[in-house]
């Protein structure tokens, strides 16, 4: 199979073509799928609860903390397979075009959340101030991945000849080597006061996702399942072990930094490893993540609509303290999850039907 071929005409959460291809990874999906999962699970924790100014102790924290970290990944995951789909990509009037299937989804998207925000969050701008959050990113609080991304597009076919120039695979290594030292290193040892390396290149980390994925479709590592599920294991624990060992009395501290640092990248890369060749024979499976893979986009730009709308309402009835609630995660995340996806949907219908899709084709 060539590299056009690979899910690279598809609508995804990196700005594809609508076109379904006879053959699908399902790999990718897989990993497009549990990414916009992740995220939305990681709003549980990050967002929407107080877990992160809660006192650490008991079972129920220690394994709240023990699968953030696999959640923090979402971003990471999505980002590597814009490397991954798109390292043929060439800068053309075909491939620049494609923007426009984000740009209108975000603009649909941003005008229904702010209709939510005047009119059923009661926020007290004018919808021409609210109309304005558009151009900031702001009308939906989420929006920061689509600035980004949008830059991340531009450059993508001169990234794609920056990364061809480079001969030899381990000058690649060591060119992923430099971008990790510049962007994940600094998120360790930079923090609490101290700035112990250089951090100016900190937030370049979509760089080094974006040439991970690139290397990672050219010479298609693998990793053993045990082992890789085993350093994911070890990585995740750092923080609730060290916690539980070293700490009282005191909110949990991130002693393994966050989703660009070290060990977050670890994660990542491993997980996106034991995922991106994985295969299920089983059709209503594969549909499944097809259909969620397809509509991945659209369901983060909507997922917000559904968190403002759940978490308020479970906490007003059912939040006693952060230990108790964890069980409702088994609850909400679902339930915006679903909501989301069918959102997602019902404006798929509305765009095929006024054929806004074309607009890009």
């Amino acid at each position: 199979m060539n590299n056009e071929n690979e899910n690279t005409n598809l609508c995804n959460f990196e700005g594809g073509v609508q076109k379904a291809c006879q053959t699908r990874i399902l790999g990718l999906d897989v990993i497009r799928s549990l990414a916009i999962l992740f995220v939305i699970a990681g709003h549980f924790f990050v967002l929407h609860t107080p877990f992160g100014s809660t006192n650490f102790e008991g079972l129920s924290l220690f394994l709240q903390a023990g699968i953030l970290p696999l959640f923090y990944t979402g971003v990471p995951l999505f980002i590597m397979l814009t490397g991954y789909l798109n390292i043929n990509k060439v800068s053309s009037k075909k491939y620049y075009r494609g923007i426009w299937k984000v740009l209108i989804a975000y603009i649909f998207f941003s005008i229904l959340t702010i209709i939510f925000r005047k009119y059923y969050l009661h926020e007290e701008l004018s919808l021409f101030k609210l109309g304005l959050k558009i151009f900031d990113f702001s009308a939906i609080p989420y929006a920061w991945y689509i600035e980004m991304w949008i830059g991340l597009f531009l450059f993508t076919p001169f990234l794609n000849l920056l990364y061809k120039a480079i001969p030899t695979q381990q000058q690649k290594i060591v060119w992923i080597g430099i971008l990790f030292t510049m962007t994940a290193i600094p998120d360790l040892f930079n923090r609490y006061g101290f700035h112990l390396v250089p951090g100016f290149w900190q937030i370049c980390f979509p760089l080094m996702f974006f040439f991970i994925g690139s290397y990672i479709k050219e010479y298609q590592p693998k990793i053993r399942l045990l082992y890789g599920w085993g350093i994911i294991m070890i990585c995740c624990l750092i923080n609730p072990t060290f916690n539980m060992l070293f700490i009282h009395n005191h909110s949990l501290i991130q002693i393994a930094g966050g989703s660009s640092g070290v060990f977050g990248t670890i994660i990542a890369v491993i997980f996106f490893l034991l995922v991106y060749q994985r295969d299920i024979h089983v059709p209503l499976i594969r549909k499944v993540f097809t259909k969620v893979s397809l509509l991945s986009l659209d369901i983060y730009l909507c997922c917000y609509i559904f968190d403002a709308i759940y978490y308020p309402w479970f906490k007003e009835h059912y939040f006693i303290n952060q230990s108790q609630f964890g069980i409702f995660f088994f609850v909400i995340i679902p339930l915006v999850f679903i909501s989301s996806l069918i959102l997602a949907q019902v404006k798929e219908w509305l765009f095929k039907i006024f054929k806004v899709n074309h607009l890009w084709i």
